[in-house]
């Protein structure tokens, strides 16, 4: 859908995957998921940390707040960064607690 431009709703399971990397294995794959917007600072739930892949060559996520979101990928060999890539992740709206206590979007 992000190839399209399409905007992605919020509270929805996301994975990213390499889909081709030129560096020679052995490599490890780390990833950001840097979230930005007025509700997660209103949250305080910025994020931005490097983290490991979920499996080999991908990163599950998910959508949970309004905002221009970016994930990046960083391919590390013998402790160094040989190649990266990065994709906007625009998220249409923010999931909100119901008076039943679930989540939902608006």
């Amino acid at each position: 859908m992000l190839h399209t431009g399409a905007l992605l709703k919020a509270d929805k399971s996301l994975k990213f995957r390499v889909t081709s990397c030129t560096a020679e294995e052995p490599y490890k794959l780390k990833w950001k998921v840097l979230n930005r917007g007025p509700e997660i600072e209103r949250r305080d739930m910025v994020r931005g940390q490097i983290v490991d892949s979920t499996s080999l060559i991908t990163r599950i996520g998910h959508s949970g707040f309004k905002g221009q979101h970016v994930v990046e990928c960083y391919v590390v060999k013998d402790g160094i960064v040989v190649a990266r890539d990065r994709i906007d992740v625009p998220i249409s709206n923010t999931r909100v607690r119901s008076a039943s206590g679930s989540w939902t979007s608006p």
